[in-house]
Formats: C-alpha cells, sequence, structure tokens
C-alpha cells in the first residue's frame, strides 16, 4: 500500500502540472478553438495554403513559401523564384478526386496531402504522384500529418500491385516541421501577422497534443523506477475501466434519488417491469470493451399518457458516448432481442402512433427520423447541439473533463439537479 501511495502522489503531481498548463493554454484566447476548427481538415488547409500563397491576405509575397520550401521541403531555391508560384486548394484531378494544396511554379508542381484525422485512400498517394510527374519530372508527394507518419500501403500501391518508391514521397509533420516553419516566419512579420501566426500555430499545438510526449515519458519514467512500480501501474491500468464504470453507476443511482420528488408533479414510474438497458447490467467494463456503446440508462414509464395496449411513453436517461435524456416509445408485447428483458423498443412508429402520441406530447406533425425516440437532449444543456456538448456533457468514452468531474461527489449532486432542470423544461414540458 505504501508503494501504491508513493507512485500515485509522484504521478499525480506530474498530471496535476501537465492540467495546469493545458489549462492555461485553454484560457488563452484562439478564435480556432473558439468555432471549433483544430480537427477541422478543410479549414485548417485552407489557411495554410493562404500562408503559402505568394498572393495570399497576409501580403508578404513570397517570403512565407520560400522558407517552406527551404526549410521544411529542403529545396534549394529563392524568394525571387517563387515570386510567381500559385498555390491551389483543393486542386482537381481525374476521377472526381482534389489535391489539398499544390505548389506550382516555373515548371514545378508539388502536390500536398494533409491528413489530421481522414484516412487514405486507395490509390491517393499513388495516383496524385503520377498526376504530378506528368507535369514535373522531378516530382514528389509531400504528405503532412499530425506526426509525420507514412501513408498507408493502399495509398501507396496501384491498381496493378506496383507500389512508389521511398523517394516518391516526402513525409513532414504539424508537430516539428510546420510549428518551427511558423516560428521562423513569425520573427520577420508585422505585429498584426505575429498574431495571427501564433492563432494559427496554438491551433497545430492543439489537435497535435504537442507536449504530450514530454508529459508521457514523464510518466513512464516514474512508472518504470523499479519492477514494484511498474506491476502497480500494471494494477492501476487494470482497475481504471471499473472504476469509470463506477461513476457512472454513482451518476445513475443520484438520478434515481434526485428525480424521487418530481416523480408524482410528471405522473411518472421508475420502470422496473423490463429494465431496458438498465445502467445495473449495462454500465460494466464490458462498455470500455467495445468501440460502441452498451446503452446503459434508467427509465420512467410517463402514467398519464395511453398509447394502448403493451405500448408506453418513457423518460429515458441514457449514456452512448455522451449523457442525454428522451422521450421514448416502449412495447411491452414485442420480442426482446436481447433475450434478457421484457418487449422491445418500438423503432418502427407508424403514422397512426404518431398521431396518438401528438394528442399526448407536443410534437411535429410528421415524425422526421426512424426509430423509439421521438424527442431527446444532450444533458445538462438541454440542447441537441454537438457544439454546445463538446465540453460541457460528459463523454464517459472520452473522459473528457465533465465526465471526470463527477467523481466528487459535491459536483456530481450539482449536476445531476441541473440535468433534470433541464429535462423539465425542454423534455417534460412537452407532455400535454
Amino acid at each position: 500500500m505504501e508503494r501504491f501511495e508513493q507512485l500515485v502522489s509522484k504521478c499525480k503531481t506530474i498530471v496535476r502540472d501537465h492540467y495546469a498548463i493545458a489549462q492555461d493554454e485553454i484560457k488563452k484566447y484562439n478564435i480556432y478553438r473558439i468555432l471549433h476548427l483544430t480537427q477541422n481538415e478543410v479549414q485548417m488547409c485552407r489557411v495554410l495554403a493562404d500562408l503559402l500563397n505568394p498572393s495570399g491576405e497576409h501580403g508578404q509575397g513570397a517570403k512565407y513559401l520560400g522558407h517552406f520550401a527551404r526549410i521544411v521541403l529542403g529545396l534549394d531555391i529563392s524568394d525571387e523564384e517563387m515570386k510567381d508560384a500559385h498555390v491551389y486548394k483543393e486542386y482537381p484531378i481525374t476521377d472526381d478526386r482534389r489535391i489539398d494544396i499544390v505548389i506550382a511554379y516555373h515548371g514545378g508542381f508539388i502536390p500536398m496531402e494533409v491528413k489530421i484525422n481522414a484516412r487514405d485512400q486507395k490509390s491517393q498517394c499513388y495516383d496524385y504522384y503520377h498526376f504530378a510527374k506528368e507535369r514535373d519530372k522531378n516530382a514528389f508527394i509531400v504528405y503532412l500529418t499530425k506526426s509525420g507518419y507514412k501513408p498507408s500501403e493502399k495509398s501507396v500501391t496501384g491498381g496493378a500491385g506496383d507500389r512508389l518508391p521511398e523517394e516518391a514521397v516526402k513525409c513532414i509533420s504539424f508537430s516539428e516541421d510546420i510549428l518551427r516553419w511558423l516560428e521562423e516566419i513569425k520573427s520577420g512579420s508585422s505585429d498584426e501577422m505575429r498574431v495571427l501566426i501564433d492563432q494559427y500555430a496554438g491551433a497545430v499545438k492543439e489537435f497535435v497534443n504537442v507536449d504530450d510526449m514530454e508529459y508521457k515519458m514523464n510518466l513512464t519514467n516514474k512508472i518504470l523506477t523499479d519492477t514494484d512500480s511498474f506491476r502497480t501501474s500494471l494494477e492501476i491500468a487494470g482497475t481504471v475501466n471499473h472504476a469509470k464504470a463506477e461513476i457512472m453507476k454513482k451518476l445513475f443511482y443520484e438520478f434515481e434519488t434526485q428525480m424521487q420528488p418530481i416523480l408524482g408533479k410528471y405522473n411518472l414510474e421508475l420502470e422496473t417491469k423490463s429494465e431496458w438497458f438498465h445502467y445495473k447490467y449495462q454500465a460494466t467494463e464490458e462498455y470500455y470493451a467495445r468501440n460502441e456503446s452498451t446503452y446503459p440508462g434508467l427509465n420512467y414509464v410517463i402514467k398519464s399518457v395511453n398509447l394502448g395496449i403493451d405500448l408506453s411513453l418513457w423518460l429515458r436517461i441514457e449514456v452512448d458516448y455522451k449523457l442525454f435524456g428522451s422521450l421514448c416509445v416502449f412495447d411491452y408485447g414485442a420480442e426482446s432481442n436481447t433475450g434478457n428483458e421484457v418487449g422491445n423498443q418500438c423503432d418502427d412508429i407508424s403514422d397512426e402512433l404518431w398521431s396518438k402520441l401528438r394528442e399526448h406530447v407536443n410534437l411535429p406533425e410528421k415524425k422526421e427520423k426512424k426509430g423509439w425516440i421521438i424527442a431527446w437532449k444532450y444533458l445538462p444543456t438541454g440542447s441537441d447541439s454537438t457544439v454546445d456538448a463538446i465540453e460541457t456533457v460528459p463523454d464517459f468514452k472520452k473522459m473528457n473533463e465533465a465526465a471526470i468531474a463527477l467523481v466528487d461527489e459535491t459536483a456530481r449532486n450539482a449536476f445531476v439537479a441541473k440535468c433534470i432542470t433541464a429535462m423539465e423544461e425542454t423534455l417534460l414540458s412537452l407532455i400535454k
């Protein structure tokens, strides 16, 4: 136990310091973060292309492009030779494909494929390279990724199975090459451009997690101090998913507790006949062993709504990846597709049933989407906006800060109270 406490204490200090630095970065005003553009491949490419373009909005001519060609690509070329270069965004080629960025200059043709989150396409680099070779006998592909990794085999292999030579692809990274280039061009720029370059560099650092390697190495060094520390770390790692599942269970238990006072107000009753995807059985380590969710939830029957034999309207609180509340239709007479519960969700809501639902619930004239859910909102935002949900809605797959905060009992209680208010205002208020 003493060894465990010592290891946790050492690692906690590193984690706390790293978190403090990360929070300081977040506090810095960054327009890319505010507009949620840091992971947007298209928009980040457009800014990069404009910085490279001699005719770009920066007004620096070929200065930035020249630095890029020499510092990043290793080309022996002057700014003067680059002054008439054209930089194209989403350059169209055969088969309706588009190269992210193309630099064309005095017979030179440089295609750049940028990968932030998107996956490689079949023969993508192969086709781009041969397209470029028709325009420049010395052409090569610039493959820009977060950390400088190589393109996949399927990307560099042609339809006949022939593969591009290694020298046909130059791999560069946002984490080193682009950040180094941005720092270089910033030094000779106007005050206005320095601010804009800093903003872009900040966005790049955010999506590549540029400080993570040093942070991970610091933790790794503590873990590898001796065999006992490493063994302890393995035991902790093996228990983490169980601990995360326990957070979900405690959250749902708090929902059960705080929902009690409003059950009579909205004619609700805790559902116990089916216990359809109930958190008691679904909020387990299995949730983290699968890519998809196990859909842990808590169900309440809305007794004031009579839909006919076997049909029931529920208020359901559920974790997919993120937490949300919904109004949904359940059919106790349907065959369960799991074999464990009574009934099944009513995924096929007929026009007749929709009309009946509209007698009891304020709903649009036509159902917009298939499925048993007739209305839903993220919690605690009471919104269906994914943008609003990024920071404030707990994500139990990613374990974002909103989810981590639920470890604290006081914070968890306040959070649940806020969620219940949101459900009252956005879901239960729909009941006539």
